[in-house]
């Protein structure tokens, strides 16, 4: 403990929230002593774990009279006891563009890619309007000490609240960066109780940017040049586009002599391929999961950041020539015969396949869109086509009958 005879602190960076005089212990303050208050400034002494009398700018003796709050708390007059206290000297200037943003990625579900985890980042502005209260409250009862635990705080409660918004808000990932200024309109009046709680002002606040992560912006990259999202003809010519080259690579094409013909993929009877080793080599190709079943393959094919759909590939049925099928099919919800006559009528507006039936393990009836080719002219990028086509339409489906709950 030391006695102290002048107590001031002059902020040279202008950006001190607090500042504490002793910055450890209490002082000796007697009668007499100077408190110099520098201009957009405001003292405030600390005594027995709460804010005491205030002091606004300029120079003051302290004396009796302007010590109130303390004087009745001494035993004896401090005129001729020092007592102990410590004095914050907390910053009333507006603190400008106060950097935020998330530390982790906040979850939030998204109407086209599901659950998705997003970033936020922006600034903020404050003063503090009410000294003794912001040291009653983040001095006195959290216990922060110092400008950098204060700043720490305020913002970990913005992204606290702005996450609450951005989960609450009902508003696509695409559609949120027009959406900006709504959204920190709203998280600014969400946030400014608090802050008038902690005795201070919430002047401005900005969400400069919410980014998602690396693997739903592919996904945006990817639906950019379709003039409509969900559109299942622009998601299938789209998808088409990207795959077709990526699955035919190392399948011989046999390609005309002249230019005005295009390449043709050479039929499977001629290549002597099997046709489950070309359901191995589209998979691969396209970043499918494989799962060899013996009598079929199931894949497991992205439609979404974080929804996938389980498609059935298999080699056993033939025509009614005789003539063996490949049946591409996935499960989308329970056999009813409520909604039988309204499936039929999507079966034109189908772009690949139809409606079927499938028995399960169980011996009970599933129904799955389907779709057959000739397992003697099958080709990659066909088989590609339909197997991206048949899980997009299949998980729609699946979406309004059983709630995107996978049947099989």
């Amino acid at each position: 403990m030391f006695r102290l005879e002048v107590i001031d602190y002059f902020d040279s960076s202008n950006q001190s929230v607090v500042a504490r005089v002793p910055e450890a212990g209490s002082a000796a303050i007697q009668y007499g002593t100077q408190l110099v208050v520098q201009q957009n400034q405001s003292a405030v002494f600390f005594r027995d774990g709460r804010a005491m009398d205030q002091f606004g700018p300029g120079r003051h003796t302290l004396t009796t009279g302007n010590l109130p709050l303390i004087g009745r708390l001494l035993s004896a007059p401090f005129e001729r006891s020092p007592f102990q206290a410590q004095v914050y000297f907390v910053g009333m200037q507006t603190f400008m563009d106060q950097r935020w943003g998330t530390r982790q990625p906040i979850m939030v579900r998204d109407p086209d890619f599901g659950v998705v985890r997003l970033r936020g980042f922006g600034k903020f502005s404050y003063r503090v309007v009410d000294a003794s209260v912001l040291i009653n409250t983040l001095v006195g009862t959290q216990g922060k000490l110092s400008t950098t635990e204060i700043v720490d705080f305020l913002r970990d409660n913005i992204v606290s609240g702005i996450s609450e918004v951005l989960a609450t808000a009902n508003i696509a990932l695409l559609d949120m960066p027009a959406k900006l200024s709504q959204l920190s309109a709203i998280s600014r009046v969400k946030l400014g109780d608090q802050f008038t709680q902690l005795g201070l002002e919430l002047t401005q606040l900005m969400i400069n940017s919410i980014s998602p992560p690396e693997e739903v912006q592919q996904a945006i990259d990817a639906r950019s040049g379709m003039a409509s999202i969900g559109n299942l003809r622009t998601y299938t010519m789209n998808q088409s586009a990207n795959q077709s080259t990526a699955v035919t690579t190392n399948i011989p094409i046999s390609t005309s002599p002249t230019l005005s013909q295009p390449p043709v993929l050479t039929p499977l009877s001629d290549l002597k391929i099997n046709p489950g080793e070309l359901v191995k080599q589209v998979a691969e190709k396209s970043g499918y999961e494989i799962l060899d079943l013996g009598d079929d393959f199931l894949l497991t094919v992205a439609v979404g950041s974080l929804r996938r759909q389980q498609i059935h590939v298999s080699f056993s049925e033939k025509d009614d020539q005789g003539f063996p099928i490949t049946q591409v099919w996935s499960g989308c919800g329970i056999v009813s015969p409520s909604n039988a006559m309204a499936l039929l009528r999507s079966n034109k507006k189908l772009m690949y396949g139809a409606f079927a039936i499938q028995s399960k393990l169980d011996g009970s009836d599933l129904l799955v869109i389907q779709a057959n080719m000739l397992t003697e002219t099958l080709d990659a990028v066909e088989l590609s086509r339909c197997i991206g086509a048949i899980a997009f339409q299949a998980d729609q489906i699946e979406d309004q009958l059983s709630g995107g709950k996978d049947e099989m």
